[in-house]
């Protein structure tokens, strides 16, 4: 089966997390012996350096196919120039790979685009929704009619979280499968070790420093347990707009010499972390899966995380603790029952139930029979 994975960037050394979801998704499917190409329509602004145009490379055997032009701030002409864009990496893929079977876009940007494409071409579509904006109480009335234009034009209509799903059955009456992200094996594999006695407890956090993420909350409650006498540190991986107001919120509470603001990291070097680290927490205040959570759950780390849209999915009793949004004394609550019950969760237990869960090759088959029930649909 040849499938073309439709996203809005492919992931680069300026942006390294941009289009990660689809390319490893577009990875597992073909390891799983399809035929996969990959196709990015990137409208975003010239302050974006790249290069413009059209253009073809291999990586890794995935052959990907970028158009990039500076459209983004005339929201106006975001769809007609970029449907036009798709249009030019559809012609030119089929001359040089063949059509494909199934066109599979992920996100609203990139499925706006390439729903009118496949109308016409009679691609058979299916789309994957990931946008967080939508678990908000009020998405916005533009998004809401871009969904209820988009989402009709697909034989199959999926979303990474349950949530998710239900924020789009309430904003279209579209109903959206459920399929979740995939998780990297090879990067966050190594159990984690046992703490040494008489070192601090090691909570981990990840992600980009975004008021949304809730990491003010988190310091906040490592201060909070500090000042009641808990040894603990905090390691922090990412870096965002965020970082400079966290590090004074650190100073504030005192407790900046035991937070470790760590900056960006590879997913290879951050499973290596999470093998020294006891617990995962994140207060986030919305996602729309948060696979942050299970690539530490993979490790072995048990995670405190907050009911916002993703983690309610994955996090039980046996790997977690789930908390309210926005609840700081929750959250110290959590973080301190962590500390005092760690020897509740099992390391091993919960790594080897995310990875059967997440892993690309579950993802990989359960995708794959949707594809064929959409090409039975269609009389394929």
């Amino acid at each position: 089966m040849h499938i073309l994975v439709v996203a809005s960037d492919y992931p680069n050394p300026s942006d390294p997390l941009e289009g990660v979801f689809e390319r490893d998704q577009a990875r597992a499917l073909q390891s799983a012996g399809h035929t996969v190409t990959y196709a990015a329509v990137d409208l975003r602004s010239a302050r974006h350096r790249r290069p413009l145009g059209l253009r073809h490379f291999v990586e890794d055997g995935l052959n990907v196919y970028i158009y990039s032009l500076p459209v983004s701030p005339l929201r106006a002409a975001y769809e007609p120039v970029g449907g036009a864009c798709f249009r030019a990496v559809l012609r030119r893929v089929c001359a040089e790979r063949g059509a494909p079977d199934i066109v599979h876009a992920h996100f609203l940007g990139a499925a706006a685009i390439a729903a009118p494409v496949c109308r016409d071409e009679n691609l058979p579509l299916v789309i994957t929704e990931h946008t967080s904006a939508l678990n908000a109480p009020d998405p916005g009335a533009a998004l809401v009619k871009t969904m209820r234009k988009t989402y009709p034009l697909a034989d199959a209509l999926l979303a990474v979280s349950s949530l998710l799903a239900e924020s789009i059955l309430r904003c279209t009456g579209e109903r959206a499968a459920v399929v979740p992200n995939i998780i990297d094996t090879q990067s966050f594999g190594a159990v984690k070790e046992s703490n040494a006695p008489g070192k601090p407890f090691r909570f981990a956090a990840s992600g980009f420093l975004l008021q949304r993420k809730g990491y003010d909350l988190l310091l906040r409650a490592a201060g909070e347990l500090c000042r009641r006498g808990y040894d603990l540190t905090l390691t922090v991986f990412g870096d965002g707009p965020e970082r400079e107001t966290l590090e004074k919120l650190a100073e504030t509470e005192g407790i900046r010499g035991r937070v470790d603001f760590r900056g960006q990291c590879t997913r290879k070097e951050l499973g290596e972390a999470y093998a020294q680290m006891d617990a995962f927490v994140l207060a986030s205040r919305r996602e729309t899966f948060g696979v942050v959570y299970i690539e530490a759950m993979a490790v072995g780390l048990p995670v405190i995380a907050t009911r916002c849209g993703g983690p309610e999915d994955f996090v039980t009793e046996e790997n977690g603790i789930l908390i309210p949004v926005d609840d700081e004394s929750a959250l110290t609550a959590a973080m301190e029952r962590m500390m005092l019950r760690r020897e509740d969760y099992d390391s091993a237990a919960i790594s080897a139930d995310i990875r059967r869960k997440f892993a690309p090759e579950t993802i990989a088959a359960r995708l794959t029979g949707i594809y064929t029930a959409v090409l039975k649909n269609r009389g394929h």
